[in-house]
Order: C-alpha cells, then sequence, then structure tokens
C-alpha cells in the first residue's frame, strides 16, 4: 500500500488530540454514469462535465490543507482526487492508492443496463422492482442488494462463466475491506499528526460502510463529488456531519 504524502492543516477545525476527519467522497461523473451501465470494478473514465465538475468540487475545497489524500485504483477514483487536489491548492499532495477503495465488485453484472439489473437483482430478492425494494429496506437496501448480486453470481445464473474470484462480493466482503481501509488511513494520518484526509472512493462501498458505523444515519444516494465527513479517533469512527453533502461542489461554483 502507498502512503499518501502528508501536509500541516491550516483552516480545518481542530478535532480531538489523537483522532483525524475523512472526506469521504464519491468520484466524479463517468462515461458509464451517463450512459446507466452498472460500473464496480470496471473501469470506465471521467467525461469531460465530469472532469469540469471535479475542478468546481476541488475550487470549493480551497480552505482545506489536507494531510493526506487516497483514492482507489479505478482511474475514476484517482483523477477525481488529483485534479480535486490540484484545483484546491493542495496540488503538493500525492495522491496514495489502495484497491481496498474500489467499488462494490458486481461481478458478471458489471457494464449491463443499470435500471434492468437493479430490478432483475431486486426481483430476485421478492420484490416488483427497485423502487419497491428500495422503499421496504430504506437505508439497508444496498446491503440486501450486493448479497444478492453475490448469491446470483455464485449461481452464475447469467451464463459468464467467470472464476470464483471474478464474480460479485457479498456485503461483508465490501464492509470488511472498508473498514480495514479507513481504519488503515486514519491511523496513518494520526501517526503523522492528524488533520483532514481526503478519501475518493466510490457511492455504494461508501454507503456499506456508512451503514457499518453507523445503525441510525440515513443513508440517502450520492451525487457524483458527494462528500461525508467522518472523524476517527480512540472510540472509533464517528459521522461529523451530514452524508453526502454537495456543500463543496457548491461553494466551487462561486469561486471561480
Amino acid at each position: 500500500m502507498d502512503n499518501g504524502a502528508s501536509s500541516q492543516s491550516a483552516t480545518e477545525p481542530s478535532t480531538e488530540a489523537g483522532s483525524t476527519t475523512l472526506y469521504l467522497t464519491r468520484h466524479g461523473r463517468t462515461t458509464a454514469n451517463v450512459m446507466h451501465l452498472m460500473q464496480g470494478w470496471s473501469d470506465f473514465p471521467l467525461t469531460r462535465l465530469g472532469r469540469e465538475d471535479v475542478r468546481q468540487f476541488g475550487r470549493g475545497l480551497r480552505p482545506i490543507r489536507f494531510r493526506a489524500a487516497w483514492s482507489g485504483n479505478l482511474s475514476r477514483q484517482y483523477e477525481t482526487a488529483r485534479l480535486a487536489l490540484d484545483m484546491s491548492g493542495n496540488g503538493d499532495l500525492r495522491v496514495g492508492v489502495d484497491p481496498d477503495l474500489r467499488e462494490d465488485n458486481f461481478g458478471s453484472f458489471e457494464g449491463r443496463d443499470e435500471r434492468t439489473t437493479l430490478d432483475q437483482v431486486c426481483a430476485a430478492m421478492g420484490f416488483k422492482d427497485f423502487a419497491t425494494a428500495k422503499a421496504a429496506y430504506g437505508r439497508n437496501i444496498s446491503v440486501h442488494m450486493q448479497d444478492t448480486f453475490h448469491r446470483l453470481d455464485a449461481q452464475d445464473v447469467l451464463s459468464a462463466g467467470l472464476e470464483e474470484q471474478d464474480r460479485a462480493e457479498a456485503t461483508a466482503q465490501v464492509r470488511s475491506r472498508m473498514i480495514a481501509v479507513l481504519t488503515r488511513i486514519a491511523q496513518s494520518a494520526i501517526e503523522e499528526g492528524g488533520g483532514p484526509v481526503l478519501v475518493v472512493s466510490s457511492g455504494m462501498c461508501l454507503q456499506q460502510f456508512l451503514v457499518a458505523i453507523d445503525d441510525h444515519c440515513p443513508i440517502p444516494g450520492m451525487d457524483n463529488t458527494a462528500v461525508t465527513k467522518v472523524i476517527y479517533g480512540h472510540d472509533g469512527f464517528r459521522l461529523a456531519g451530514p452524508v453526502g453533502s454537495m456543500e463543496y461542489f457548491r461553494a466551487g461554483s462561486q469561486d471561480e
């Protein structure tokens, strides 16, 4: 695992000694987002407009001096982190890359039409469509859907013939790697003196993580460049504001 570079925070509100704030960020808009395709571990790039949105997001981060920055190993995650740092005045930081920050693996369902796939998976869960399943499960919809992806892919219902290690993950696998990698990142930042850390990942795996650390917070859908701040300290992870906030993206439109 590469180490992210460090720098002293100048404007970020201080947290207690022995803690750090993670800015958990969803990547910018991709070609798959535009075409409404399942992405997962597949490496779809940012679009031109997606890069412009990330630049705006980066401008909104200008008041913050990050201690470190990390992304998954997918190009949409890394490029979002790199552009955001460059536009925010944090261009001296290197982006540490960790594959455990990747999106959920959807296995043989990747690259397929999103709406058709979600409805198919929800039908396997006993619901008419995705909207009905979401109404029933609420904040836990991502948990149930990922386990259903895993179950269907283990049965090779699409006759894709993938090797077992390439098939869809179970929720427990996603949670385990997300908690482990974010703990490593937070502890590394604390060892270097604390301060804010930019972490760029993907929507569904971030939802899985948030459901795991907080039994009560709502888990809305996450727009591209949405940020959820989480503090890590002696008592573990805790939320430090709204989930999936677009405040930094909006702020960037006023700072061109």
